[in-house]
C-alpha cells in the first residue's frame, strides 16, 4: 500500500491542480476558432533531441520524427494511441494481443524491434509512470510497460519520436528512443467530435460476412485564458467498443472426447480479438505567469478503463468443468478494470541567465482482475462463477530540476549547457483474490483454482517500494558553421538494483546548407521495473503423473529461483551506435537516412517452467522467474522521403518511410545445472516474431474544402513456432494494409470525415494446419502487426468553435 506520506503528496499534487483550476479564468469573446490545420512551426522544432538547446528537425545530430495535431487525427481513427503510432511511424508496430489475460487490453508498442518497456514515453517532457501489470501470456511475457491508452488522442497537440538511445540524457528505459506526447495548451477555442464505425469483413474461415466492433467515440476539450498570459486547456474522450471475433470451428474436442464433447465438434467455442472496452479519458493543461519571469504549470490525465476479455474454451467433459453448472462447456471472461492518474505541477522561466524548471509529478494505475463465466472445478456446484483474481497497484512520484542557458565567452562559439537533478520513488503493491479463486475443494477430479487464470494467494502478495537518484549534464555546441558537436553524461543510483552511470557524444557536420551527416555513440539502461523485482504468483493443477502441483512464478531472489541458477536481477545495458544523413534536396524535398545498432546485455527475459523441488512444499513441480538471461544485438535502418508538390489551388504531400530492423542473440544463459532456461518458443520469437521490414506510403491532398489522405503499409515477412515447438516455423509473408479517409470542410468550424483502414481487407496469412490453429480455433495468429479484425469503416463529425 502507498505510505502515508504518499498519500500526501498525491493529495497536495490533486489539490494543487484543481487549485489551479479554479483560478479566475476569462475567454476572450472575439477569440477565432481553433485551426486544425498542421501548424508549419511543429515541423522545424524539436524539444527531445538534446536538452541543451531547441534546434530544427533538420540539424539535428540524432533522428527526431515530429508529428502534428493534423497528422494524429488522420491516424487515429480507432481512438487507440499505439495504433495512431503504428500508423505514423515505420519504426514501430503494435501487435494485438487476444486471449491472453491482462494484455487483452494494455496495449503497448515497439520501437526498432525492442520490447515495449525499452521505449521512454514522456508526456510533456516528464517521465510517464509504467502499468501495474506484469506481462505473464501476451506477446512481450516478464515485461512492465507504459498503457498507451491511458493518454487521451485528442488531447495531444503533437508527438516526437526520438529514434537513439538517450539514458544519459533521460535516464532508464531510453534504450530504443524516447517519445514525447506534448499536450494542447491554446488559450481559446472549443474542439468537439463524435465518431462511429466497426469492422465489416468477409471473413474466410467461416465463409461469411461478419460485422462487428461497433465503435463509438465521442470527445470534446476546450481553452480559456487565466489573466493575460496564462491559460487552461481541458477536456475528455469516451469510447464505447464491442469487441471482435475472428475464431474459427474447433476440428477437434478435448483429450476426454465425451459425447458432450464431440456434439460440439465444427463449432466456434473459442474467442480470438478486440475485448468489449469502455475507456473514459481527462486531461487538463495549464499555465499561469507568477511574475514577470516565472510561471506555474500543472497537467495531468486521469482514466477510467473497463474491459470484457477472453478465455480459452473449457470443454464439456474436461475435469475443468462442472456439467451441472455448465452442460455445454464454457468460455471464461476476463474483466479487466484500470484507474489511472498521472499529472505534474511544476516552476518554470528564467532565473538570471538560467532558465530553469522545478517540478513535481506523480503517477499512479491501479488494475483490478477478475474473470466471469468461470468457475473452479475442485468445489464442484458449489463454485461461484464470478471471481475477484488480484489487484495491481502501482505508484510513482518525483522532484526534477532542470537548467540551461548558453554560454558566449567560454568558446568561440556559445556553448549550451544543462544539468539537472531527479529523486524518485516507486512503490508496488499486489493484493489477494477471493478465496475461492485458488481455493482447493473436496473434489480431487476437479482442477482447483478459476478458471481462465487463478487468483493471486495471500502469501504471495507483495509490497515494495525504492528510492531512485539521478543527475545529468548536457552540452553541445556548434563549434564551426559546420560542425556541432554534444556531450551528455548522467548518473542514476537505482534502489538496491545498483547505480549506473551513461554517456553520450554525437556530432552533426554539414557539407552544405542542404547536406548533412550526423552520428552518435551512447550507452543506456533500463532498471528492473519493482513488478519484475518482487512478483509471485503460484498456478495449482495436476503434473505429469496426474497428482496435484504448483507451478510457481517467483522472484529471482528467491531460492527455489537462485537453485537453478538464478540470481538478483540488475538492469539491463546497452551500447546504441548511429550514423545518417540528411539531405535537402529543393525546397520541397528532403531525404534522411539513419543507421544503428544496438547491443543489449542482460535483457530480462522470462524463463521457462523448470521442474523442481521443495521439502516445504511437497505439492510444487515447477518454477519459473525472471533472469538477465539473454545478449542480443538490434541493427538497422531508418528512411524517410517527404515532398510537397503545390499544384493549382490545392497541396500534396507525399512521404515514404521505411524501417529495416533485425536482432540476433548473443549469447544465452543456462541453468545451475547447464538445463535450458528460456523454451525454444521463447528464443525464436524474439529474433523472427517482428516483421524484418516496414514501408509506409502515404499521400496527403489539400483541395478547396477536402482534405484526402490515403496510406498504404507494407508489413515484411516474419515468422513463429507452432503450437507445437518440434513443428517447423509458420512463416508469415509480406502483407499490404491500405488506409483512406476524405474531409470535407462544410465551414470554417464544421468538417464530416469518412474513411477506412484495412480498405481491401487483408488479413495475415492464414494457418490451417491443426498444429499451428489449436485444432482450427485459431486460423490466424494476433502477433501480425496487420491484426485479424479485417477492414474498419468510420464516420467522425468535427465542431470547432
Amino acid at each position: 500500500m502507498f505510505t502515508k506520506k504518499n498519500n500526501i503528496l498525491a493529495q497536495s499534487l490533486a489539490l494543487a491542480g484543481f487549485a489551479f483550476l479554479c483560478a479566475p479564468l476569462t475567454q476572450a469573446a472575439d477569440e477565432p476558432a481553433i485551426d486544425t490545420s498542421a501548424n508549419q512551426a511543429v515541423q522545424t522544432v524539436s524539444i527531445i533531441g538534446s536538452r541543451a538547446k531547441v534546434r530544427s528537425l533538420f540539424d539535428t545530430d540524432v533522428p527526431v520524427d515530429v508529428f502534428s495535431a493534423q497528422d494524429i487525427e488522420r491516424a487515429a481513427s480507432t481512438g487507440e494511441l499505439g495504433q495512431l503510432l503504428q500508423n505514423l511511424s515505420p519504426s514501430i508496430n503494435m501487435p494485438r494481443a487476444s486471449a491472453s489475460g491482462t494484455s487483452d487490453t494494455v496495449r503497448t508498442i515497439q520501437l526498432r524491434g525492442l520490447a515495449p518497456d525499452e521505449v521512454l514515453i514522456l508526456v510533456n517532457g516528464k517521465r510517464w509512470h509504467a502499468n501495474a501489470t506484469m506481462d505473464q501470456e501476451g506477446l512481450f511475457q516478464g515485461t512492465v510497460s507504459v498503457d498507451l491508452n491511458t493518454i487521451p488522442v485528442s488531447a495531444i497537440e503533437r508527438i516526437e519520436v526520438l529514434r537513439d538511445g538517450a539514458g544519459s540524457q533521460y535516464g532508464s528505459d531510453a534504450i530504443a528512443g524516447v517519445i514525447n506526447i506534448v499536450l494542447k495548451k491554446a488559450p481559446q477555442g472549443t474542439e468537439t467530435y463524435v465518431s462511429y464505425g466497426g469492422n465489416h469483413t468477409n471473413f474466410a474461415p467461416l465463409n461469411k460476412k461478419i460485422t462487428d466492433g461497433q465503435n463509438l467515440q465521442v470527445g470534446a476539450n476546450t481553452g480559456l485564458k487565466i489573466g493575460e498570459k496564462g491559460y487552461v486547456r481541458f477536456g475528455f474522450d469516451y469510447q464505447n467498443k464491442n469487441g471482435t471475433n475472428r475464431a474459427g470451428p474447433s476440428a477437434d474436442s478435448s483429450y476426454n472426447s465425451t459425447p458432450a464433447d464431440t456434439a460440439l465438434v465444427g463449432q466456434v467455442l473459442f474467442k480470438s480479438g478486440d475485448p468489449q472496452l469502455y475507456n473514459t479519458n481527462l486531461f487538463y493543461n495549464a499555465a499561469a505567469p507568477i511574475s514577470n519571469d516565472l510561471e506555474l504549470y500543472s497537467f495531468a490525465t486521469f482514466n477510467n478503463r473497463r474491459a470484457f476479455g477472453a478465455g480459452f474454451f473449457r470443454w464439456p467433459g474436461d475435469p475443468t468443468n462442472v456439467l451441472s453448472v455448465y452442460p455445454n462447456g464454457f468460455a471464461p471472461v476476463s474483466v479487466n478494470e484500470s484507474k489511472d492518474f498521472g499529472g505534474a505541477l511544476g516552476v518554470r522561466g528564467d532565473v538570471g541567465e538560467w532558465n530553469v524548471d522545478l517540478s513535481l509529478r506523480f503517477g499512479r494505475n491501479k488494475f483490478s482482475y477478475g474473470l466471469e463465466h468461470s468457475i473452479n472445478s475442485s468445489l464442484d456446484a458449489a463454485s461461484p462463477t464470478s471471481f475477484h483474481l488480484a489487484n495491481f497497484i502501482s505508484g510513482q512520484q518525483g522532484i526534477n530540476a532542470d537548467a540551461h542557458r548558453s554560454f558566449d565567452d567560454i568558446l568561440p562559439t556559445p556553448l549550451n549547457v544543462a544539468f539537472g537533478a531527479e529523486l524518485q520513488r516507486d512503490t508496488y503493491v499486489t493484493e489477494a483474490g477471493d478465496a475461492a479463486s485458488y481455493a482447493v475443494g473436496p473434489n480431487t477430479n476437479g482442477v482447483p483454482g478459476a478458471q481462465g487464470d487463478p487468483g493471486l494467494q495471500p502469501s504471495d502478495s507483495v509490497n515494495l517500494s525504492r528510492t531512485n537518484k539521478s543527475v545529468y549534464v548536457d552540452i553541445d555546441s556548434d563549434l564551426t558553421k559546420s560542425l556541432l558537436v554534444g556531450v551528455a553524461v548522467r548518473y542514476s543510483a537505482i534502489g538496491d538494483a545498483g547505480s549506473k552511470t551513461t554517456g553520450k557524444l554525437s556530432a552533426r557536420y554539414k557539407f552544405t546548407p542542404d547536406f548533412l551527416i550526423r552520428g552518435s555513440v551512447s550507452n543506456s539502461f533500463r532498471a528492473p521495473e519493482l513488478a519484475q523485482i518482487g512478483f509471485r504468483n503460484t498456478v495449482l493443477g495436476f503434473n505429469s503423473a496426474g497428482q496435484l502441483a504448483n507451478v510457481a512464478l517467483v522472484p529471482s531472489t528467491d531460492p527455489l529461483a537462485q537453485q537453478q541458477g538464478a540470481s538478483k536481477l540488475k538492469p539491463e545495458t546497452s551500447t546504441n551506435e548511429t550514423l545518417g544523413l540528411a539531405y535537402r534536396l529543393s525546397s520541397a524535398t528532403n531525404l534522411t537516412l539513419d543507421t544503428y545498432q544496438i547491443k543489449i546485455k542482460d535483457r530480462i527475459s522470462l524463463s521457462s517452467a523448470i521442474n523442481t523441488t521443495d521439502p516445504t512444499n511437497p505439492n510444487l513441480s515447477a518454477v519459473n522467474f525472471l533472469t538477465n538471461g539473454l545478449d542480443t544485438t538490434t541493427h538497422g535502418v531508418d528512411a524517410v522521403i517527404q515532398h510537397e508538390l503545390k499544384l493549382d489551388g490545392s497541396k500534396l504531400n507525399l512521404t515514404a518511410a521505411a524501417n529495416y530492423n533485425h536482432t540476433a542473440l548473443d549469447y544465452v544463459r543456462t541453468g545451475a545445472g547447464g538445463e535450458a532456461l528460456f523454451t525454444d518458443t521463447t528464443l525464436y520469437n524474439l529474433i523472427h516474431g517482428t516483421p524484418s521490414t516496414k514501408l509506409v506510403l502515404s499521400a496527403d491532398w489539400h483541395v478547396d474544402q477536402w482534405d484526402l489522405t490515403s496510406r498504404a503499409t507494407r508489413y515484411g515477412s516474419f515468422s513463429v513456432l507452432a503450437y507445437d515447438p518440434t513443428l517447423p516455423s509458420f512463416e508469415f509473408t509480406p502483407s499490404w494494409v491500405l488506409d483512406v479517409e476524405a474531409k470535407y470542410n462544410l465551414t470554417k468550424s464544421t468538417s464530416i470525415v469518412v474513411g477506412s483502414g484495412n480498405l481491401t481487407n487483408r488479413y495475415p496469412n492464414r494457418q490451417t494446419d491443426p498444429a499451428y490453429s489449436y485444432s482450427g480455433a485459431f486460423p490466424y495468429n494476433f502477433v501480425s502487426p496487420v491484426g485479424m479484425n479485417g477492414a474498419y469503416y468510420y464516420a467522425r463529425l468535427n465542431y470547432n468553435f
